[in-house]
C-alpha cells in the first residue's frame, strides 16, 4: 500500500482520535487491501452482502438506488476519505440495499472492521466508537435526504440542497459534485426541469450558475 494511501486512511473519520503510536498496528490488524475501479464500475452491488468497510482513496463514488422501471436515485457522493458500507458491515446477514459506483476512476481500501470487536487497547476502542458515530451520522444524513425529497417544489429542493449540503468556498461559490444530469437524479427530477428552474432562478436574481459552481444571493 502506497504511503499516500496510508495517509488518506489515517485521516478518515474511522481513525479520528486514534493515537499515532497505535495506528500502524491497528491498521495491520484490519488486513487492508486496495482495489482500483474504472468509472462506472461497481464497488458494492445491491442485493449482495458486504463484509468490509471501504475507504475512498482517490477519485469519487456515488451510492444509488434503482427502481424496477430503471429509474435511479442518487443517495450520496463521496471523495477521498469517504467511508463505504460502514452501516452494512456491522451485520453478518444484511445485504446491501444500494449500489455504489465509481463516479470517476477511483481506488478504495477495504478493511476488516469486524476485527475491532476482538482487539483490545485504546486505539481499537476509539475506532469502534468512531464506527458507531459514523453509523449514527448516516442515519441523520438519511433523515436530511428524506426532508429534501419531501419538499414539493423543485426550487425548494435545489436551494435546500445547496445551502445544507454544499458548503461555500471563500469566494462564495458552492461547488456541486454532480453533473447536471446526476444533480437532477439526486433531486428526484429530470434534467430538463432542473435546467428550467435554474434559469428561472437566475432571471429572478436568486442565484448564478457557472458550470458546477453555484452562487446564492441572500
Amino acid at each position: 500500500m502506497r504511503e499516500g494511501h496510508v495517509e488518506t486512511i489515517r485521516r478518515c473519520a474511522l481513525f479520528a482520535g486514534v493515537a499515532d503510536a497505535d495506528f500502524p498496528a491497528l491498521l495491520a490488524a484490519l488486513t487492508p487491501f486496495v482495489k482500483s475501479y474504472a468509472r462506472g464500475e461497481a464497488l458494492v452491488l445491491a442485493g449482495y452482502p458486504v463484509r468490509r468497510i471501504g475507504v475512498v482513496l482517490t477519485g469519487s463514488i456515488e451510492a444509488e438506488k434503482s427502481s424496477p422501471d430503471g429509474g435511479r436515485l442518487i443517495l450520496s457522493h463521496m471523495g477521498p476519505g469517504g467511508i463505504i458500507a460502514d452501516v452494512l458491515t456491522g451485520s453478518e446477514h444484511v445485504k446491501s440495499p444500494v449500489t455504489v459506483l465509481a463516479a470517476a476512476p477511483c481506488e478504495a481500501a477495504w478493511l476488516d472492521a469486524r476485527a475491532l470487536f476482538s482487539l483490545g487497547g485504546a486505539g481499537a476502542a476509539r475506532a469502534l466508537q468512531n464506527w458507531m458515530d459514523l453509523v449514527a451520522e448516516k442515519y441523520f444524513a438519511l433523515d436530511r435526504r428524506v426532508g429534501l425529497l419531501l419538499e414539493k417544489r423543485l426550487r425548494a429542493r435545489l436551494e435546500r440542497y445547496l445551502r445544507e449540503e454544499v458548503p461555500p468556498r471563500a469566494d462564495g461559490a458552492r461547488m456541486c459534485p454532480f453533473s447536471r444530469t446526476r444533480l437532477a437524479e439526486y433531486l428526484g427530477c429530470d434534467r430538463a426541469a432542473l435546467s428550467r428552474e435554474i434559469s428561472r432562478m437566475e432571471r429572478e436574481g436568486l442565484l448564478r450558475a457557472e458550470g458546477r459552481a453555484f452562487y446564492l444571493n441572500g
